[in-house]
């Protein structure tokens, strides 16, 4: 459940920063969404994988992340999709997986932010997960849990 919360703020926290992004980025034509793609291609520390293994994981991100913004009020604010492929490496060993869904942000009538995701977040589940924003509130729990995952990743890691 530890990783399942932390996947959660991960999760919210990567949304805040696109809403931020996208809220930058120059405007489309009047009706439109703003869209902004982020293309991912690097390598660094997988910190997460580290603690959980106990061996020093690096991992190489690739994929990209768009944005879409709208502003209209009511019904959908933002949806963001999410494809990253992840190489995860602690010497001659490696481990391979996804992270890829969209997330996306609703406003109910009555101006609740409700947070969907969908797809399948890494160490976290697959399926979909419904927060209401404003409190923190999980209204929906997936039905799907990756958390073997991380045993499966840290035997191929460690090998």
């Amino acid at each position: 459940m530890i990783a399942s919360r932390r996947t959660r703020a991960v999760v919210v926290s990567l949304v805040g920063l696109l809403v931020l992004a996208a809220a930058a980025a120059p405007g489309t034509a009047a009706g439109g969404p703003e869209i902004v793609r982020f293309d991912i291609d690097r390598t660094g520390r997988a910190n997460f994988l580290s603690a959980a293994c106990g061996i020093e994981v690096t991992s190489h991100v690739r994929g990209h992340v768009i944005a879409r913004t709208f502003t209209d009020g009511t019904g959908v604010a933002e949806i963001t999709t999410v494809n990253l492929a992840v190489l995860a490496m602690a010497g001659d060993n490696t481990y391979r997986y996804r992270n890829v869904g969209a997330d996306i942000v609703q406003v109910t009538p009555d101006g609740t932010p409700i947070l969907l995701i969908t797809g399948q977040a890494p160490w976290g589940f697959t399926g979909v997960m419904k927060i209401d924003l404003a409190s923190g509130e999980v209204i929906l729990e997936p039905q799907h849990s990756l958390q073997g995952n991380i045993e499966e990743a840290c035997t191929a890691l460690t090998a």
